[in-house]
């Protein structure tokens, strides 16, 4: 056998279970950094006397840091940033893209900002707890695209769009890599634009693209959407091709249009 031989990809199974430890862990450090946080700034912004102001600027300057120190110390565990891959998702219905750690820091901020409103008392009590809350509902609702037979669903804060595959007329990605531009045909009215901001999302634009691309243009595909077998087939197929470097910021479908509210 030579000695230039490329190794055997990882399993489907195997990159999938990897991927889920991995999202799993860096939402446990998200929370228990972001927690540090809120004790942290809450005692400094509870500190009394002729320096109190002084002291809460001090927690605001904490609570800034949070997100930075969370990047920092999730970095031995960011081993499958932007790989060719989404996840099945929970209900087999489609394929589902996982927060990466810049997502999960903004809920490590949260956290920390909280902690400054407590740390002022009674008054800020309220207001803390309902950052807590938000922090919650990050976690639970995050940006992602979920890409199902019938549609593609973009959810971006708390807002959630759905685009159906005979409306989808062009993708492509923007700027370094990072704005997602999906164009829409909309019956009777002129064509529109979905965007979604993919910083937050651990997944290489240049697979979603091609991900994207290929369902749009071969329907008989989709019918295996969710299907971890089928998402080995188009990772393999992107893996293969990717040597073609294909230019993501040219759709030649796509047709400039205006942003959908």
């Amino acid at each position: 056998m030579s000695s230039t031989a490329v190794p055997a990809a990882p399993a489907i199974d195997e990159v999938l279970a990897d991927l889920a430890l991995q999202t799993n862990r860096l939402r446990i450090a998200a929370w228990a950094v972001g927690g540090a946080g809120l004790l942290v700034t809450a005692a400094v912004a509870n500190i009394p006397g002729d320096a109190a102001a002084l002291w809460r600027l001090v927690a605001m300057l904490v609570s800034v840091a949070t997100p930075f120190a969370y990047i920092f110390a999730v970095r031995p565990l960011w081993r499958l940033r932007r790989q060719p891959m989404l996840t099945p998702s929970d209900s087999r219905l489609g394929f589902v893209t996982v927060v990466g750690p810049p997502g999960h820091a903004l809920t490590a901020f949260v956290l920390a900002g909280g902690g400054i409103l407590l740390g002022l008392g009674r008054p800020g009590a309220a207001f803390a707890l309902a950052l807590v809350l938000l922090a919650v509902l990050m976690s639970l609702r995050p940006t992602r695209i979920v890409v199902t037979p019938s549609a593609l669903r973009v959810r971006s804060r708390l807002r959630t769009r759905s685009v159906p595959w005979a409306r989808l007329t062009g993708v492509r990605v923007t700027g370094a890599g990072d704005d997602l531009r999906l164009a829409v045909d909309r019956a009777g009215r002129a064509p529109g634009t979905v965007r979604l901001r993919l910083a937050a999302l651990d997944v290489d634009p240049a697979f979603l693209v091609h991900l994207l691309q290929h369902y749009r243009t071969v329907p008989e595909d989709r019918t295996a959407i969710g299907a971890p077998a089928e998402l080995a087939r188009r990772r393999a197929a992107y893996l293969a091709s990717s040597g073609s470097a294909p230019d993501l910021r040219v759709d030649p479908s796509a047709q400039p249009a205006a942003a959908l509210p």
